[in-house]
Protein backbone atom coordinates (compact mmCIF):
# COMPACT_ATOMS: atom_id res chain seq x y z
CA UNK A 1 0.00 0.00 0.00
CA UNK A 2 1.24 3.46 -0.79
CA UNK A 3 0.46 4.60 2.75
CA UNK A 4 2.99 2.08 4.05
CA UNK A 5 5.40 3.07 1.29
CA UNK A 6 5.31 6.74 2.30
CA UNK A 7 5.97 5.83 5.91
CA UNK A 8 8.83 3.54 4.88
CA UNK A 9 10.15 5.60 1.94
CA UNK A 10 10.33 2.66 -0.52
CA UNK A 11 11.16 4.33 -3.80
CA UNK A 12 10.31 1.36 -6.02
CA UNK A 13 6.70 1.42 -4.91
CA UNK A 14 6.39 5.18 -5.33
CA UNK A 15 7.73 4.83 -8.87
CA UNK A 16 4.97 2.30 -9.56
CA UNK A 17 2.34 4.73 -8.27
CA UNK A 18 3.28 7.58 -10.62
CA UNK A 19 0.73 6.54 -13.23
CA UNK A 20 0.89 6.00 -16.98
CA UNK A 21 3.13 8.22 -19.06
CA UNK A 22 5.60 8.88 -16.25
CA UNK A 23 8.13 6.11 -16.72
CA UNK A 24 10.79 8.67 -17.63
CA UNK A 25 10.74 10.16 -14.12
CA UNK A 26 13.42 9.21 -11.59
CA UNK A 27 12.69 8.35 -7.96
CA UNK A 28 15.46 8.75 -5.40
CA UNK A 29 15.55 9.00 -1.62
CA UNK A 30 17.67 9.71 1.45
CA UNK A 31 17.21 8.30 4.95
CA UNK A 32 18.09 11.70 6.40
CA UNK A 33 21.21 10.74 8.29
CA UNK A 34 23.63 13.39 9.49
CA UNK A 35 23.27 17.07 10.38
CA UNK A 36 22.95 18.37 6.80
CA UNK A 37 20.32 15.79 5.76
CA UNK A 38 18.35 15.70 8.99
CA UNK A 39 14.97 15.36 7.26
CA UNK A 40 14.39 12.10 5.30
CA UNK A 41 13.10 12.63 1.78
CA UNK A 42 11.89 10.72 -1.25
CA UNK A 43 11.98 12.67 -4.51
CA UNK A 44 10.59 12.44 -8.03
CA UNK A 45 12.81 14.05 -10.68
CA UNK A 46 12.16 14.90 -14.31
CA UNK A 47 15.63 14.40 -15.86
CA UNK A 48 14.94 17.30 -18.26
CA UNK A 49 14.83 19.53 -15.16
CA UNK A 50 17.19 17.93 -12.64
CA UNK A 51 18.53 14.60 -11.43
CA UNK A 52 19.40 15.80 -7.95
CA UNK A 53 17.68 17.41 -4.98
CA UNK A 54 20.36 20.11 -4.82
CA UNK A 55 19.11 22.11 -7.81
CA UNK A 56 16.13 22.81 -10.06
CA UNK A 57 12.66 21.86 -8.85
CA UNK A 58 10.98 18.53 -8.18
CA UNK A 59 8.32 16.60 -6.30
CA UNK A 60 9.33 15.31 -2.88
CA UNK A 61 7.96 13.52 0.18
CA UNK A 62 9.51 15.28 3.21
CA UNK A 63 9.35 13.52 6.57
CA UNK A 64 9.06 15.67 9.69
CA UNK A 65 12.15 15.58 11.91
CA UNK A 66 10.19 14.85 15.11
CA UNK A 67 6.50 14.28 14.42
CA UNK A 68 4.84 11.37 12.62
CA UNK A 69 3.83 13.27 9.53
CA UNK A 70 4.97 13.66 5.93
CA UNK A 71 4.56 16.43 3.39
CA UNK A 72 4.05 15.83 -0.33
CA UNK A 73 5.70 18.92 -1.80
CA UNK A 74 6.47 20.67 -5.06
CA UNK A 75 9.81 22.05 -3.95
CA UNK A 76 13.12 23.52 -5.06
CA UNK A 77 16.80 22.64 -5.06
CA UNK A 78 17.64 24.12 -1.69
CA UNK A 79 21.36 23.34 -1.44
CA UNK A 80 22.27 25.29 -4.58
CA UNK A 81 20.33 28.34 -3.39
CA UNK A 82 21.90 28.16 0.08
CA UNK A 83 25.35 28.15 -1.45
CA UNK A 84 24.61 31.05 -3.79
CA UNK A 85 22.55 33.37 -1.56
CA UNK A 86 23.69 32.34 1.93
CA UNK A 87 21.84 34.43 4.53
CA UNK A 88 19.11 35.51 2.12
CA UNK A 89 18.53 32.02 0.69
CA UNK A 90 15.22 31.40 2.46
CA UNK A 91 13.85 34.71 1.23
CA UNK A 92 14.80 33.77 -2.34
CA UNK A 93 13.21 30.34 -1.97
CA UNK A 94 10.02 31.82 -0.51
CA UNK A 95 9.73 34.34 -3.34
CA UNK A 96 10.21 31.60 -5.92
CA UNK A 97 7.57 29.47 -4.20
CA UNK A 98 5.09 32.35 -4.45
CA UNK A 99 5.97 32.70 -8.11
CA UNK A 100 5.35 28.97 -8.69
CA UNK A 101 1.92 29.21 -7.06
CA UNK A 102 1.04 32.07 -9.38
CA UNK A 103 2.29 30.17 -12.42
CA UNK A 104 0.31 27.10 -11.32
CA UNK A 105 -2.77 28.92 -10.01
CA UNK A 106 -5.07 26.28 -11.51
CA UNK A 107 -3.34 23.55 -9.47
CA UNK A 108 -3.19 25.45 -6.17
CA UNK A 109 -6.73 24.50 -5.01
CA UNK A 110 -6.02 20.82 -5.68
CA UNK A 111 -2.73 20.97 -3.74
CA UNK A 112 -3.89 23.28 -0.95
CA UNK A 113 -1.04 23.03 1.57
CA UNK A 114 1.05 26.11 0.77
CA UNK A 115 3.21 26.20 3.91
CA UNK A 116 4.97 23.39 5.78
CA UNK A 117 7.03 22.90 8.92
CA UNK A 118 9.67 20.19 9.25
CA UNK A 119 10.47 20.57 12.93
CA UNK A 120 14.01 21.89 12.49
CA UNK A 121 15.63 25.30 12.06
CA UNK A 122 18.81 23.87 10.54
CA UNK A 123 19.71 25.20 7.07
CA UNK A 124 18.46 22.39 4.86
CA UNK A 125 15.13 21.63 6.59
CA UNK A 126 14.31 25.33 6.88
CA UNK A 127 15.23 25.71 3.22
CA UNK A 128 12.85 22.91 2.27
CA UNK A 129 10.11 24.66 4.23
CA UNK A 130 10.82 27.97 2.48
CA UNK A 131 11.03 26.34 -0.95
CA UNK A 132 7.69 24.52 -0.67
CA UNK A 133 5.20 25.83 -3.24
CA UNK A 134 2.17 23.52 -2.89
CA UNK A 135 1.21 20.02 -1.87
CA UNK A 136 -0.43 17.86 0.79
CA UNK A 137 0.30 16.87 4.40
CA UNK A 138 -0.42 13.42 5.87
CA UNK A 139 -0.37 12.39 9.54
CA UNK A 140 0.32 8.92 10.81
CA UNK A 141 -2.94 7.37 12.01
CA UNK A 142 -4.97 9.56 9.66
CA UNK A 143 -3.44 8.52 6.36
CA UNK A 144 -5.85 8.70 3.39
CA UNK A 145 -6.73 5.56 1.50
CA UNK A 146 -4.59 4.20 -1.30
CA UNK A 147 -6.67 5.71 -4.08
CA UNK A 148 -6.41 9.21 -2.60
CA UNK A 149 -2.66 8.93 -2.05
CA UNK A 150 -2.10 7.85 -5.64
CA UNK A 151 -4.36 10.60 -6.92
CA UNK A 152 -2.47 13.22 -4.90
CA UNK A 153 0.86 11.99 -6.23
CA UNK A 154 -0.32 12.00 -9.83
CA UNK A 155 -1.85 15.47 -9.39
CA UNK A 156 1.39 16.97 -8.11
CA UNK A 157 3.35 15.26 -10.89
CA UNK A 158 0.95 16.85 -13.40
CA UNK A 159 1.65 20.22 -11.75
CA UNK A 160 5.38 19.52 -12.01
CA UNK A 161 5.05 18.80 -15.73
CA UNK A 162 2.95 21.93 -16.23
CA UNK A 163 5.50 24.08 -14.42
CA UNK A 164 8.19 22.97 -16.85
CA UNK A 165 5.93 23.64 -19.84
CA UNK A 166 5.12 27.11 -18.52
CA UNK A 167 8.74 28.14 -18.10
CA UNK A 168 9.86 26.54 -14.84
CA UNK A 169 11.38 28.99 -12.36
CA UNK A 170 12.27 31.48 -15.09
CA UNK A 171 10.43 34.70 -14.35
CA UNK A 172 10.78 36.26 -17.81
CA UNK A 173 8.64 35.00 -20.70
CA UNK A 174 10.34 37.13 -23.37
CA UNK A 175 12.75 35.79 -25.95
CA UNK A 176 15.95 37.52 -26.93
CA UNK A 177 15.25 40.54 -29.19
CA UNK A 178 16.31 38.82 -32.40
CA UNK A 179 15.31 35.24 -31.77
CA UNK A 180 12.32 33.12 -30.95
CA UNK A 181 8.54 33.57 -30.85
CA UNK A 182 6.65 36.22 -28.95
CA UNK A 183 3.33 34.44 -28.46
CA UNK A 184 3.13 33.15 -24.88
CA UNK A 185 2.16 29.59 -25.84
CA UNK A 186 4.90 29.45 -28.47
CA UNK A 187 7.36 30.84 -25.93
CA UNK A 188 6.50 28.00 -23.56
CA UNK A 189 7.09 25.49 -26.31
CA UNK A 190 10.35 27.23 -27.18
CA UNK A 191 11.53 26.91 -23.59
CA UNK A 192 10.65 23.21 -23.56
CA UNK A 193 12.48 22.82 -26.88
CA UNK A 194 15.62 24.46 -25.46
CA UNK A 195 15.41 22.43 -22.27
CA UNK A 196 15.42 19.18 -24.27
CA UNK A 197 18.37 20.37 -26.38
CA UNK A 198 20.36 21.18 -23.25
CA UNK A 199 19.80 17.81 -21.59
CA UNK A 200 23.41 16.55 -21.33
CA UNK A 201 22.51 12.89 -21.85
CA UNK A 202 20.48 13.61 -24.97
CA UNK A 203 23.25 15.80 -26.38
CA UNK A 204 25.93 13.19 -25.78
CA UNK A 205 23.87 10.41 -27.35
CA UNK A 206 22.97 12.58 -30.35
CA UNK A 207 26.66 13.35 -30.98
CA UNK A 208 27.52 9.68 -30.68
CA UNK A 209 24.87 8.83 -33.26
CA UNK A 210 25.25 11.70 -35.75
CA UNK A 211 28.95 12.52 -35.40
CA UNK A 212 30.52 15.99 -35.39
CA UNK A 213 29.99 17.17 -38.99
CA UNK A 214 27.34 19.90 -39.36
CA UNK A 215 24.33 18.34 -41.05
CA UNK A 216 23.46 21.62 -42.75
CA UNK A 217 26.70 23.13 -44.09
CA UNK A 218 28.97 20.06 -43.75
CA UNK A 219 31.50 21.89 -41.58
CA UNK A 220 33.76 20.04 -39.16
CA UNK A 221 34.82 22.65 -36.62
CA UNK A 222 38.37 21.32 -36.20
CA UNK A 223 38.98 21.67 -39.95
CA UNK A 224 38.44 25.43 -39.69
CA UNK A 225 39.57 26.25 -36.14
CA UNK A 226 42.11 23.57 -35.36
CA UNK A 227 42.42 22.17 -31.84
CA UNK A 228 39.85 24.59 -30.24
CA UNK A 229 37.22 23.05 -32.55
CA UNK A 230 38.19 19.46 -31.87
CA UNK A 231 35.09 17.29 -31.29
CA UNK A 232 32.89 20.41 -31.02
CA UNK A 233 29.36 20.50 -32.44
CA UNK A 234 25.99 21.69 -31.17
CA UNK A 235 22.87 19.56 -30.87
CA UNK A 236 19.53 20.77 -32.24
CA UNK A 237 16.14 19.27 -31.45
CA UNK A 238 14.16 18.58 -34.63
CA UNK A 239 10.99 17.14 -33.17
CA UNK A 240 8.07 19.53 -33.74
CA UNK A 241 6.50 20.59 -30.45
CA UNK A 242 3.52 22.45 -31.91
CA UNK A 243 1.14 19.63 -30.96
CA UNK A 244 2.61 19.05 -27.52
CA UNK A 245 -0.04 19.15 -24.82
CA UNK A 246 0.81 20.96 -21.63
CA UNK A 247 2.48 18.65 -19.16
CA UNK A 248 2.85 15.84 -21.69
CA UNK A 249 6.03 13.81 -21.09
CA UNK A 250 8.55 14.34 -23.88
CA UNK A 251 10.28 11.24 -25.20
CA UNK A 252 12.77 11.53 -28.02
CA UNK A 253 14.81 9.38 -30.39
CA UNK A 254 18.36 10.55 -31.06
CA UNK A 255 18.23 9.15 -34.60
CA UNK A 256 15.19 11.13 -35.75
CA UNK A 257 14.59 13.91 -33.23
CA UNK A 258 18.04 15.54 -33.24
CA UNK A 259 20.55 17.01 -35.67
CA UNK A 260 24.11 18.20 -35.10
CA UNK A 261 24.83 21.73 -36.32
CA UNK A 262 27.68 24.21 -36.25
CA UNK A 263 26.94 27.33 -34.13
CA UNK A 264 26.08 29.47 -37.18
CA UNK A 265 23.62 26.97 -38.62
CA UNK A 266 22.15 26.33 -35.19
CA UNK A 267 21.53 30.05 -34.71
CA UNK A 268 20.02 30.40 -38.19
CA UNK A 269 17.63 27.46 -37.93
CA UNK A 270 16.12 29.08 -34.84
CA UNK A 271 15.40 32.19 -36.94
CA UNK A 272 13.50 30.24 -39.58
CA UNK A 273 9.73 29.81 -39.72
CA UNK A 274 10.04 26.13 -38.80
CA UNK A 275 13.10 25.37 -36.64
CA UNK A 276 12.48 21.66 -37.17
CA UNK A 277 12.94 21.86 -40.97
CA UNK A 278 16.57 20.96 -41.60
CA UNK A 279 15.97 20.56 -45.34
CA UNK A 280 14.78 24.18 -45.59
CA UNK A 281 18.01 25.38 -43.99
CA UNK A 282 20.02 23.29 -46.44
CA UNK A 283 18.08 24.84 -49.33
CA UNK A 284 18.92 28.33 -48.08
CA UNK A 285 22.59 27.43 -47.87
CA UNK A 286 22.54 25.90 -51.34
CA UNK A 287 20.83 28.98 -52.81
CA UNK A 288 23.37 31.39 -51.32
CA UNK A 289 26.51 29.36 -51.99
Amino acid sequence: MLGDVIRGAARQEVAGALGSGNSDLLVKGSPGQGIWAEVPWLSVFDPLVTRTATQGYYVVYLFHARERLVHLSLNQGTTEVLREFRGSANQVLTERAVFVRRRLADFAPRLPVHAIDLGSDRPLPSGYAAGHAMGMTYRSGAMPDETTLRHDLQTIVAAYRALTFRGGLTTSTSSSPDEGPTDLLEERRYRMHRRIERNPHAARRAKQHHGIRCQACDLVMAERYGSPGEDFIEVHHLRPLASLREGEPVRYDVATDFAVLCPNCHRMIHRMADPSDLDALREVLHATS
